[in-house]
C-alpha cells in the first residue's frame, strides 16, 4: 500500500492544480519521504511479483523488481523538479533534524 502512495504522490505532484496543497505540506511530506530513505534493507518488502505495478527493462524480458525506497528518490526527484528551491530548503531542514536528533543521542 505505501508503495502505490508514493506512486500516487509522483504523479499528483506533476498535476498544476495540485501543486499548491503539495506545497502547503511539503514539510510532513518531505519527512515522511525520508524515514521510508532511513529503513534498513531488511525492513523493506521489495515488490517483485505485484501485477498491478512492474517495469521491465529495454529488451522487455527481465521483470525488475521496485522498491520503496526507489520509489522514494523518484518521488523526491519530481518535488525537486517541480519545487525547486522550496524542496532543497525542505530536504535540508529534515537532514539538519536527522542530525540534530542522532548527535544527542550519543
Amino acid at each position: 500500500m505505501t508503495f502505490h502512495l508514493l506512486e500516487l504522490l509522483s504523479t499528483l505532484v506533476q498535476r498544476p492544480n495540485v501543486q499548491g496543497v503539495v506545497l502547503q505540506g511539503l514539510m510532513p511530506l518531505m519527512t515522511t519521504v525520508s524515514s521510508y530513505l532511513l529503513a534498513q534493507h531488511d525492513c523493506e518488502r521489495e515488490h517483485k511479483y505485484d501485477t498491478t505495478y512492474y517495469i521491465t527493462d529495454k529488451n522487455q524480458q527481465l521483470l525488475k523488481a521496485d522498491s520503496i525506497r526507489s520509489q522514494c528518490l523518484v518521488l523526491l526527484s519530481s518535488i525537486i523538479e517541480v519545487f525547486g528551491d522550496a524542496a532543497i530548503q525542505a530536504i535540508l531542514f529534515v537532514i539538519q533534524n536527522i542530525f540534530a536528533t542522532t548527535s544527542s543521542d550519543f
